[in-house]
């Protein structure tokens, strides 16, 4: 029978089969509000006989529900996957691996399986940045607001009603309040990689741009960074597989 990856977010979600060499299939995304959660699982699984489904989820308990319910209706199992002290080789920073979001600790078993020192930058709705060197030691991270959620932070406590702007090029200053507010958004962010960089003075590293607002940064940052838009779900086909190997 097939598994299933999962990546539930805050405002989307990706699913993926995996493949049986560990790799992670096509993927399909889904985005909160346009259909039941059930919906688009059953499309995505109307021809395949589905066994497992192995899940990230920091959506919270109504993408969990909805999961659980659809899986019990269908008779599949759900493995959520957990932020852990040591998983993989790769041992976390946290004293207490629970604060730290399972897709943060997701896209560190996939940077991790690269054992080189790398960098990660999760660009969702927050913008995570993590680090994790060749030896598989996660160093902690950093949590941002992304460049939508601060416009809209802005926008609701501030008299502005900033809309997006193009950010490519990106200028070094707005001129005006519109495009002011979303540069100064996207230079916070790229200020703050610059500053992760500068402070781990690695000689050499993978950086890795993973979610939504990936395609933001991208053109802002050197030759050494790369997009790996399923990042998330590379970390859980590791756990899946390793899981399988335990048991087998």
């Amino acid at each position: 029978m097939s598994t299933l990856l999962l990546d539930i977010g805050n405002t989307r979600a990706k699913a993926a089969w995996l493949g049986a060499d560990g790799s992670v299939g096509a993927v399909s995304n889904y985005e909160f509000g346009n259909e039941p959660l059930a919906d688009w699982l059953n499309r995505l699984t109307h021809d395949n006989a589905t066994g497992t489904v192995w899940a990230s989820n920091v959506g919270g308990e109504g993408p969990a529900g909805a999961l659980n319910d659809w899986a019990h209706a269908r008779g599949v199992t759900v493995q959520l996957v957990q932020s852990r002290s040591k998983q993989l080789g790769v041992r976390c920073a946290y004293a207490d691996p629970t604060r730290l979001g399972v897709d943060r600790w997701m896209v560190v078993l996939a940077a991790a399986a690269r054992k080189t020192n790398c960098l990660i930058v999760d660009a969702g709705t927050a913008c995570t940045i993590d680090a994790v060197d060749a030896t598989g030691q996660h160093l902690g991270g950093l949590i941002l607001p992304g460049v939508r959620l601060a416009r809209s932070a802005l926008n609701q406590r501030t008299n502005f009603q900033a809309d997006d702007v193009a950010t490519d090029p990106l200028p070094v200053l707005g001129d005006d309040t519109n495009p002011a507010v979303t540069l100064g958004a996207v230079h916070a962010l790229l200020g703050a990689i610059d500053r992760v960089c500068a402070g781990l003075d690695w000689a050499d590293f993978d950086g890795l741009l993973t979610g939504g607002e990936a395609s933001v940064l991208a053109p802002h940052l050197g030759a050494t960074w790369v997009q790996q838009p399923d990042l998330v779900l590379q970390g859980v086909a590791r756990v899946a597989c390793q899981d399988e190997a335990d048991l087998g």
